[in-house]
């Protein structure tokens, strides 16, 4: 069928900061794309743009993110401008615990009153876990918080997000048996980059995806070093073997929107919807096949910067990535991305670790990876 055109409301930043759009699906139904501002004092000269928030309107108006923590007037704003008092709001569905996406939802759900609904091991991620340290970097932060890499500067701007969010309570955890609150929704579990990640499908016709599916670019895997840490802060049934942190769990979620989103027409993601003055337009199920193949390439691109050397992933990084991504905090979600895959590559037997504690590694020789990814592609 043909694929309905996404209309400007409210025009923003080239980047999309500020913009509205609206999705009016083949039923008639209207989704607004509310571009809420992403702030970040880093100095680092690359924009992700705003984190996009979807508001669909109905018996039971619904509200898919929330926004970054400290941004609730600027998205009481962009409400209001399609019509909507945070009050007439009757359900909210978070796609994952990261700041930018649960940021301001404990102002909404008291000034709403409305459901919460997440994946279930949603509020052990946003719980704080005193007493398990279990090699955490910050075992007094919340579950979804242990393993940030952050400089302490941009921790304490979440201190205070973190306690007012561990209050939470959800009303309606989503598991894989859930049944959807009415039959134009249908949800998707896909840990990888956050481990309590989930996907909305709405009337089969669009996937509101998170940062599970992004556009122009792709999320961060969680790494399978964190399942270790955070294992026993997991609910029960969840902890018991590791299908929710890393490389390979990003790209089994990856496989379930390619093979269950068929159907489904336009990609709804959290990020770079609009970005550079234009709109993507996105097939969901092409898009995760695209991520996919990207993960196989970047594993061969490291295993050749290895070649017959044994270096460290800062020293990977800098061959793997454009200096301009590297600047700040982007010199760690470099090495973090590099640590990923060099998970992956061990498992498969394509690299071997020099040393454990400064994670150097050397290749095998062997290219086991094209095995793996086979399954997949």
């Amino acid at each position: 069928m043909l694929l309905q055109k996404l209309e400007i409301i409210q025009e923003g930043k080239s980047n999309g900061e500020g913009i509205i759009m609206r999705y009016r699906t083949r039923k008639g139904t209207d989704i607004f794309c509310l571009g809420v501002p992403l702030f970040y004092e880093s100095g680092e000269d690359w924009d992700l743009g705003p984190t996009f928030c979807y508001l669909i309107p109905g018996e039971k108006t619904t509200l898919i993110d929330s926004g970054q923590f400290n941004r609730y007037e600027l998205l009481k704003a962009l409400l209001k401008r399609v019509g909507c008092d945070v009050k007439d709001i009757g359900r909210v569905i978070i796609t994952h615990s990261h700041e930018d996406h649960d940021g301001n939802l404990p102002e909404l759900i008291e000034d709403s009153g409305a459901e919460l609904w997440a994946h279930y091991a949603f509020s052990n991620m946003i719980a704080y876990h005193h007493g398990i340290d279990d090699g955490a970097n910050h075992p007094d932060f919340p579950g979804s918080c242990r393993c940030c890499l952050m400089p302490d500067k941009f921790n304490r701007n979440c201190l205070q997000y973190h306690e007012k969010r561990s209050h939470l309570k959800v009303g309606h955890p989503i598991t894989e048996a859930s049944d959807p609150p009415d039959p134009d929704y249908r949800f998707l579990l896909t840990p990888g980059h956050a481990p309590d990640s989930i996907c909305t499908v709405f009337e089969e016709e669009v996937l509101l995806s998170g940062d599970t599916l992004l556009a122009t670019i792709t999320p961060h895997p969680t790494l399978m070093l964190e399942y270790f840490v955070n294992r026993r802060i997991l609910p029960e049934g969840y902890g018991g073997q590791n299908d929710a942190y890393g490389l390979m769990a990003y790209i089994n979620s990856l496989h379930k929107l390619k093979t269950q989103c068929r159907e489904v027409d336009l990609l709804l993601p959290a990020h770079r919807l609009f970005e550079k003055g234009k709109i993507n337009y996105l097939n969901p199920s092409a898009r995760a096949a695209e991520i996919i193949v990207f993960h196989l390439e970047r594993c061969g691109n490291i295993l050749k910067i290895l070649g017959n050397r044994v270096l460290g992933l800062d020293e990977i990084a800098v061959d793997l990535f454009d200096p301009r991504l590297r600047k700040g905090w982007g010199r760690f979600l470099s090495q973090r991305e590099v640590m990923s895959h060099l998970e992956l590559l061990a498992i498969c037997g394509d690299i071997e670790w020099v040393n454990s504690n400064e994670f150097t590694s050397r290749a095998t020789g062997s290219n086991n990876y094209k095995e793996f990814f086979a399954r997949y592609i």
